[in-house]
């Protein structure tokens, strides 16, 4: 019984991120689960409810995006996330710990030198994806597949051209199509077994209550403080895994 009760605080912690700033799902639940789950099962485990966490999020925000911007990004996410969780499936379990932890090491090392991720007075968005942003989405999603962290590429790149409320809105828009396509490659591959579906279910009353908390707050935090914050937690998780 003790692990429900880990699985809920997970849950709510990681969608009290995803309602505040559109991301941060998978981190958070990889950094936290990993103390008590195999880092691999974390991974797959994010996948799962990030596809819920994602759906319930699109009717809170009212922000909308360019269909001929989203849309190629998001199928370069998808594409990419497949490849990242066949990588999954082939990888020995101790390798994948120590990539694990250098991914964290190194995503907690953007969120600090990460320059301010919008412009509050940029209210127009991109209406055409250029090759850049191609190139971006296929290496998000393949670092979401992989190592359960996709978030820095995308608020490094994505980031300079929207604004906090359009950034958001294209990550909730882009981790659905994604989050399906690695969970239904983990399903195929083995990988996705009913157990980590049970702790995906027990998850969702949890993620409702992060997501209407977080929500509320997300014109009042600052993000820059935010991601220094969480670079901090990132540089302990990752310590961890990489001496386990």
């Amino acid at each position: 019984m003790e692990i429900y009760l880990y699985l809920a605080l997970t849950s709510f912690a990681a969608f009290y991120l995803k309602g505040i700033t559109g991301t941060g799902t998978t981190t958070m639940i990889v950094a936290l689960g990993s103390f008590y789950l195999e880092p691999k099962i974390t991974i797959i485990l994010a996948s799962f409810i990030n596809i819920f966490g994602g759906l319930a999020m699109l009717n809170i925000d009212p922000v909308q995006l360019a269909k001929k911007y989203w849309i190629p990004i998001t199928i370069m996410m998808v594409v990419g996330s497949v490849f990242g969780a066949i990588s999954l499936k082939v990888i020995d379990p101790k390798i994948f710990k120590t990539v694990l932890g250098t991914a964290f090491l190194l995503a907690s090392l953007s969120f600090f030198l990460a320059k301010k991720t919008s412009n509050e007075k940029n209210n127009i968005s991109p209406q055409l994806a250029s090759p850049l942003d191609y190139i971006f989405g296929w290496i998000a999603g393949f670092c979401g597949g992989f190592v359960g962290v996709n978030a820095p590429p995308l608020v490094y790149h994505y980031g300079k051209a929207l604004n906090k409320n359009q950034l958001r809105r294209l990550l909730i828009i882009i981790f659905i199509p994604s989050a399906i396509a690695q969970t239904l490659t983990f399903a195929y591959t083995g990988l996705l077994t009913k157990q980590i579906a049970l702790y995906g279910l027990t998850m969702l009353p949890f993620m409702a209550v992060g997501i209407h908390f977080g929500n509320k707050v997300h014109f009042k935090i600052s993000e820059k403080w935010f991601r220094r914050i969480l670079g901090i937690f990132l540089v302990f998780v990752s310590l961890k895994l990489l001496l386990t």
